[in-house]
Parts: C-alpha cells; structure tokens; sequence
C-alpha cells in the first residue's frame, strides 16, 4: 500500500504484553514500593527457605512487578537470582531436574567467582567444589525419576509411593539400587542443606531468589508439582522464592488435581506470605495509554486539536470507554500494539478517533465489536436507497440494549456517547428505552460520515475491519481522479463517467451514483472553478446516455442520477452555462436543468418562485431557454420523442419557449400515424399504486399541453380499431388503454378486439 511511506515511524516500538523488565520503564509509580520490598527481602528474611506469592488477575502485572523486584535484587551485594521457567520445559517427569539443575550451575558460578571463593578457606572452598553442586545435580536427578516414568523406574514402586515421593520423600531408598547411588536420597538432601548453610556462615548476605512466573498457566498436574517442591523437595536454606499467580485459576487446578476441597487454603499453607498486585486507578491506565500514542502517533493528535468532534470523541474514547474497559496495564500494553500496528494499514485520511474506539471494541467486548460489523453492513444498504430486512432493525436495536446493559448503560446510553461514533443510533441517547432505534438517520448524517471518511461511512466502514472498502463502495482515489480531470480535460471525465457506468455492480450505474453521492456531500466551495466548469461538461455530454444505462436508478419515475448532477450544477456554478447549453449532447438532461430553473424563478408565469434555488440569473435563464428551444428545432421532434424523458423537453418548450412554435412542431411531426402514436408514447406518464404497481397512464391534462385532447383520442379510437398495419392497432389499443379521461363518460372501453387475420 502506497499510503504506507506517509505514515512517521512509530515510537516506541511493539511490545506485544511482555513484561517490562527495568523499574526505569515504570508507568504506574511503583518504584517505591519495589524499593522496599527488595530491601525486606534482601535483608529480612530468615536464612530458612522462604515461599513468597505474587497473586494478581492476569494482565494484572504480575510478572513486571516479580521483574523489577529481580532487578532490584541484583544490585544487591549477595543476592542471586534465578528464574525458573517451567512452561518452556513441558514435561513433568523432568521439572524438578530441571530446576536443581539450575540450581546447581548458579552454585558453580559462585565457586569459580574469585572474589566470592576468597571468603573460604581452602579447604572449605575445595569441600564446596566437591560436594554442593554435585549433590545438588544428584537430588535433582533422583527427584525426577520418582515424578514419572524413567527407565521404568515407576515399576519399581508398584505400592505407588513414588507418586507421593515429592511430598513426603517415602520409598525413595527402593530407587537406590536403579542408580548405583550409595548415599540414602535423605542424606543427600541433609549434604545440601549443610552446604548451603556452610555458604551462609562464610557468606552472610548470600541468598538465592528463585522466581517462578505464570505457575497458573501450567497444566494443573505441573502446577501443584511446582507446589510440591517448594513445600517438601527444594526447601533449602537462603533460598526465597517468588511464585507468580493468579489465585482463582491456581486454587482451581490444585482442587481439581488433588482433589481436596479448597484449592485456595491448600495453597495458602505453602507459601509464607502473599503480595497481592493492587489494581491499577483507571485514570492512570487511561492516562499511561494516551501518553504512549502521543508519543508513537503524534501527529494524529495535532490533527484532533481544534476540531470539536474529534476532541469530543477523544473524551469519550479515553474517559468513559477507556474507564470502562481498560482494567489492566496489559489491556493498556495490547490495546497501544493492536492501535500502533493496524492504524498504519488505513488510508491516511481515515478518522483515528474512530479507529481507537473500534480497537477498543475488539480487544474488550468482541459481542459489541460484532454487533458494529454487523450494523454497518446494512449502512450500506440504506445509502443506496434500500433498507435492512423486516426484522432486523428491530431485533439490531433489542440486541444493542442488551449489550449497552452488560456495561453498565442500561437507563443511561447517552452517557456512552455511542451516537458519536455509530450514523442512526441517535435516539440511544433518550432515557425511553421504547423510543431507541437504530437505523434512524438525520438529515445529512450518512454523507457527514462518509464525506470524512468515517467508520460510519457506507464508502469506508470496511477498510476499518479489513484495510480495503467495501465491494459495492466508491474509492476515494475515484473522487480525485474524476475532480482533476473535470480540471484538466472534459474528454477524461466524460470517459471517467462512462468507465463508472460500466464497472460491474448488479445496479447498473451504482459506482456513478455513488460518485455523485460523495461530491454531494463535499461543502459548498470545494470546487474551483475549472472543476465545477468540466463537471458541468461532463454532464452535459453523458447524463441522457447515463440515464437510458442506468434504467434501475430511478425515485417516482425519475432519474436519481439526473437529479444529483442537477443538485451539483446548482452547488458548483459553471462560468458559461450558455455554452454548455448549445454544444451539449445530453439534450434531455439540459432540458431538465433548464426546466429546473424555470421553477426556481416562478415559471411558467403564476408560480412560486425559489429564489434559492436561482444559481442562474432570469436573463441568462432566459438566453438559455432560446439556445435549447433552437436546438429543438434543428434536433427534430420525432428524435424528442426517443429521448429517456421527452416531457422534460416538451415541457420546457411549451412552458418556457415559444408555444404556438412548439405546438405547430408537434403537429408537424404527428401528421403521420406512427409519428402520432410515439408523440402519445411519449406523453405517458408515472405511477404507482398497490393495486396495479408501477403504470405508466396517459392524462388528459398532459396530451392538452400539446395537442388538441380530443381530436387526438378519437383519432386514437380510430387507430385501435381499423388502424394499418396490426401492430399499429395494437399500439393505438395499449394507449387507449392507458389513457385517463377527466370525463368518466368519455372512458375508453376496457378492451378493443383486434382482428388478427392480415392486413392485406
């Protein structure tokens, strides 16, 4: 994606939720407390083995809180740590090994330190070389294959004792002759224990800190093994350990693992003490996240400012949907890389306030982030004229409540501010339950949306779910192309308009709409003046083809996409109008626009006018009716008559024109019977009704504006009953049919026999 290079590299960089390993990254103002902690743990404890919890909900920063206590340790004269990891080892049988194993090699790290072996004597450092480590390597090695089956080492025990060997360390002499081991596995142990005290007598600030992080998401049966070691396998002297979890998932496996009745009390028995993480304020999450994107997306903040919408939605975003949802500095930690590594995938245009508000959405309430998917896709369908199925606004707007509900807005939605960042739900803001819709659309709402590109937009909700726009939507890069070449060259936005009519969409046309939708929604002034003179152009050279393609796009009869062109001509005046009216070849739609701004001036004379609506002063309104009415003259009445909407052009002709010109034209051209049948074609109009559907009847009122109303109906009887060739008559008898007399005695019959033998 091209859009890519035009984004700033983001600061910091991705994270994932990995702990924050140095106190120097703290966001939430616990170096204090860390601080006393390491001190107590560093100088505090007894020389005993020490078990020490670290309880908190995950994502609670459990891990961040053990890892800054580390670093703090560390710097601590004395003070080892270790971090035993058991979810990467994967196997019970070997856990316990694995762990004196690491054990061991720290114990030779400090036999080989100069500066820590100068605290022996010879003989003792030669004493500890020889036997702590390799006694400790020993224990872990006999400990392991009491926890599962090695060698078949199990079948040694069928009374299944060593099941139980972890913890109370019965019937682990019967493994004695498996391993050629002379020394009995107690004495071992008891060898270990001296060592370690013989460390702390030369060394009286030696301690080990052995941290064990996430035991809760271990399997349940490796979990309680971590249990049963620090309670009765590894509790040596000067060794603390930190054991992270989270209390209701580890009480949890240890009842359900050794069925006992309460997990928790279990748990509680091995460990001495129990920090609990305390949860962090929201403000200080909210505000711990809105710090981190001002730093890594500064200039999508520099955007928001001024603009009264945006700042609000920011509110809502930080304030009350962040104090909703954000519970923890993982929720913070995942929702800053989720915004940092997806934001860069949209269009640069894209609403940020928006796209923070959907992340959100998709990271803490997946039931609402569908429920917003599923919404905008009907969006769509209503800004294309249509509407969601029968039933679903109703059940959309039920479902909506239900989840406003589970987050604490039942009776208060409008405190959610939902209306903001979602077209159609504004009456979630009323405290009536009864009275919430959705799909309840203001004036103008939809083209606000889409005109900034918003997630709202029916043009660019998809590129906020799947980085690309929907299938039926218009590319804004269309807009651009098409608005420079109306500056350009008017030949590259007629092809442009005809490129759009013909891409495929099952309504023929839609892409044309959907163009003339987005310019619509542009502000009054957005074009300059090359711009509004080549769109003008472009109209005039393809709205009467457009509107025989585009058959489909039509309200009452009439063409959407005439309308629209219109509605732009009037909001981007073109500098020579008259121009365009004498060389343009959508002489249909020219006629419309003329008529269109007969009426704004009050005319035909007697009517009301609009001056708003008068983008056209009366004498250039009137130099244009005398261009288009000489173009009918030399155009032909009977090619008027072929025309998509030949009424538009009648019309103006006789309204706004010369009309004894126009009539003795119209009279020219019906003198023969097949010019008069297509002038009666032509006169039909539109209807609907839920009896007969869409008809298109011929009205008395109408035929009079050109022809004498009776004369021509019974030359029309006259037609449909002796009328040559057949298929003249069956046009004549499909007319009279159609025709609506304002006298009811003057009705047609309802059918006319139609001899079928030949005409010769």
């Amino acid at each position: 994606m091209d859009f890519l290079s035009d984004r700033p590299a983001l600061r910091p960089p991705l994270t994932g939720d990995k702990a924050l390993l140095s106190i120097d990254d703290d966001e939430f103002g616990l170096k204090e407390i860390i601080a006393r902690l390491s001190n107590t743990l560093a100088t505090m404890v007894r020389g005993d083995g020490y078990a020490l919890g670290i309880e908190g909900s995950w994502g609670s920063g459990k891990s961040t809180f053990v890892n800054f206590i580390a670093e703090r340790l560390e710097k601590i004269p004395g003070q080892h740590v270790l971090r035993f990891e058991p979810w990467l080892i994967g196997d019970k049988s070997v856990l316990i090994a694995a762990f004196f194993s690491l054990m061991a090699a720290e114990i030779d790290r400090i036999e080989e330190s100069t500066e820590f072996g100068s605290s022996f004597t010879s003989w003792q450092l030669r004493r500890a070389r020889r036997k702590l480590s390799k006694s400790i390597r020993r224990y872990g090695k006999y400990i392991g294959a009491l926890a599962g089956p090695v060698g078949g080492a199990t079948s040694l025990d069928p009374s299944g004792a060593t099941a139980l060997a972890a913890i109370g360390l019965k019937g682990l002499d019967k493994l004695i002759p498996f391993f050629g081991n002379e020394l009995p596995l107690e004495k071992l142990k008891s060898e270990i224990v001296e060592g370690l005290r013989d460390l702390r007598r030369t060394h009286s600030e030696i301690r080990f800190t052995v941290v064990i992080d996430d035991v809760d998401r271990l399997p349940p049966e490796e979990a309680v093994e971590i249990l049963r070691m620090v309670q009765k396998v590894a509790d040596f002297p000067c060794i603390t350990y930190l054991i992270c979890y989270d209390s209701n998932v580890l009480s949890e496996q240890v009842r359900h693992t050794l069925q006992v009745e309460d997990g928790r009390r279990y748990t509680e028995k091995i460990l001495q003490e129990v920090i609990h993480i305390p949860p962090q304020e929201p403000f200080a999450l909210r505000r711990a996240l809105k710090r981190k994107l001002q730093q890594a997306l500064p200039k999508e903040f520099e955007r928001i400012q001024g603009d009264r919408d945006a700042e609000y939605r920011q509110h809502l975003f930080f304030d009350v949907w962040g104090g909703t949802f954000l519970v923890t500095p993982r929720d913070v930690a995942r929702l800053f890389d989720a915004i940092a590594l997806n934001w860069p995938l949209l269009p640069p245009e894209s609403d940020f306030c928006d796209f923070l508000w959907l992340q959100l959405l998709k990271l803490k309430s997946y039931e609402l982030y569908t429920w917003t998917r599923e919404y905008l896709q009907n969006v769509g369908a209503y800004r294309d004229g249509g509407r969601a199925g029968d039933t679903q606004p109703g059940e959309m707007a039920q479902s909506l409540s239900k989840l406003m509900e589970k987050h604490g807005w039942a009776s208060r939605a409008y405190i959610s501010g939902i209306n903001s960042f979602l077209p159609g739900v504004g009456s979630f803001a009323f405290d009536d339950e009864s009275k919430r819709k959705v799909f309840d659309f203001t004036r103008d709402e939809l083209g606000n949306f889409e005109a900034k590109q918003r997630l709202g937009s029916p043009s660019h909700w998809r590129q906020y779910f799947a980085f690309e726009a929907p299938s039926y939507a218009l590319r804004d890069g269309d807009i651009v192309l098409f608005r420079k070449a109306c500056a350009t060259t008017v030949g590259r936005a007629k092809a442009f308009l005809l490129e759009l009519l013909r891409r495929e969409h099952e309504r023929r046309g839609h892409f044309v709409d959907l163009l003339l939708d987005r310019l619509l929604d542009l502000p009054a002034g957005s074009f300059s003046t090359s711009e509004a003179d080549g769109m003008a152009w472009a109209f005039a050279l393809t709205m009467d083809e457009l509107a025989v393609e585009a058959v489909g796009i039509q309200e009452f009869g009439r063409s959407e996409l005439w309308r629209k062109a219109v509605h732009l001509v009037e909001k981007n005046k073109p500098s020579d109008f008259s121009d365009i009216v004498t060389k343009g070849k959508a002489i249909n739609w020219l006629s419309h626009v003329v008529r269109d701004l007969g009426f704004a001036h009050g005319l035909p004379k007697g009517n009301r006018s609009y001056p708003e609506n008068q983008w056209l002063s009366r004498e250039a309104l009137d130099e244009a009716v005398v261009l288009i009415t000489r173009r009918y003259e030399t155009f032909g009445v009977k090619r008027i008559f072929t025309l998509p909407s030949p009424l538009d052009a009648l019309y103006c002709w006789v309204q706004l024109g010369n009309p004894s010109i126009a009539r003795q034209y119209i009279a020219a051209a019906t003198r023969d019977d097949a010019g008069f049948l297509s002038a009666l074609q032509a006169m039909r109009g539109w209807q609907n009704s839920s009896d007969t559907g869409v008809t298109h009847p011929l009205r008395d009122d109408v035929v009079g504006h050109f022809l004498d109303k009776e004369e021509a109906f019974s030359r029309l009887e006259a037609l449909a009953k002796a009328g040559r060739p057949q298929a003249t008559r069956r046009k004549a008898s499909a007319l009279l049919k159609a025709w609506q007399r304002n006298d009811s005695a003057k009705q047609p019959v309802a059918e006319i026999a139609i001899d079928d033998a030949s005409d010769e």
